[in-house]
């Protein structure tokens, strides 16, 4: 388990939401699910002072030097829209979308991640991040990870044409999603990885509050008197995010009602 790094301090309200699995490029699916975000963003732009996007925001990324993936450009706009307003962005990369690069951090100004962190939040200590990897055991996971962020493969795989490049990984992610979406919608409680990273932490750490994402279950767990484990859930089942506002005392799950935005 890797040590948390030293702690970045906010305060204000904040917002968690993660796990939309945008096609890249854009399809009507992922085109609608980009409307519901940009409408829940849109609404929340003057109560937030924070916003989490806890990985797999995308079903795949790859940046070429000289070319992105094209469509949704709805989302980048209304996250240039927050930054410019003073909200800021830390972006936790995912199982999905680990090979972001420079276009995140440098044409919308986010902060990017790619381990959990420590965040002293409205005096609170939690600890964020994707939540893929974490727990113990998983090797395989691990090893396939390790060998995706080897920078020589992500090279290689820059020689592909993008169409070519962009087709493969539309099929392995859509079947990696697949393929665990079932587990995913089951919490194991005390059996899941997540949850075992957290009592790891907590036999060295006080924490509050653990916020995770990655398994497409919006929950809340109690793992002491004094500390919570959060999931924010997902957008392609739940429509769910989270919320911690610096007057409230904990953070609270909540989901995206269309009808009720659309009023």
């Amino acid at each position: 388990m890797k040590p948390l790094q030293d702690p970045i301090i906010i305060q204000g309200n904040a917002c968690f939401i993660s796990d939309m699995h945008l096609a890249v490029p854009a399809d009507d699916d992922g085109r609608f699910r980009e409307e519901l975000i940009v409408q829940l963003l849109r609404q929340l732009e003057d109560k937030i002072q924070h916003l989490f996007l806890l990985g797999d925001v995308f079903d795949f990324w790859f940046e070429y030097q000289d070319v992105m993936p094209k469509g949704y450009f709805k989302l980048f706009n209304r996250l240039y829209e927050l930054r410019c307003k003073g909200v800021q962005i830390y972006y936790f990369t995912g199982n999905h979308d680990m090979w972001l690069q420079d276009f995140f951090p440098e044409q919308i100004g986010c902060q990017v991640f790619q381990d959990p962190q420590l965040f002293v939040m409205n005096g609170k200590r939690c600890v964020v991040g994707h939540g893929d990897g974490i727990g113990g055991q998983q090797w395989g996971y691990r090893f396939i990870k390790t060998v995706f962020a080897f920078k020589p493969n992500q090279f290689a795989y820059s020689m592909l044409h993008p169409r070519i490049a962009f087709g493969v990984a539309r099929f392995f992610s859509h079947k990696s999603r697949m393929s665990h979406q079932r587990e995913e919608l089951v919490f194991r409680d005390e059996e899941e990885p997540q949850i075992r990273y957290a009592r790891q932490v907590l036999q060295t750490e006080p924490i509050d509050y653990f916020i995770f994402a990655h398994l497409h279950y919006p929950h809340r767990y109690q793992l002491t008197d004094q500390s919570v484990y959060f999931n924010c859930g997902d957008w392609l089942t739940h429509k769910s995010y989270l919320i911690f506002n610096q007057e409230d005392k904990e953070p609270i799950l909540c989901n995206f009602n269309e009808e009720l935005h659309n009023e």
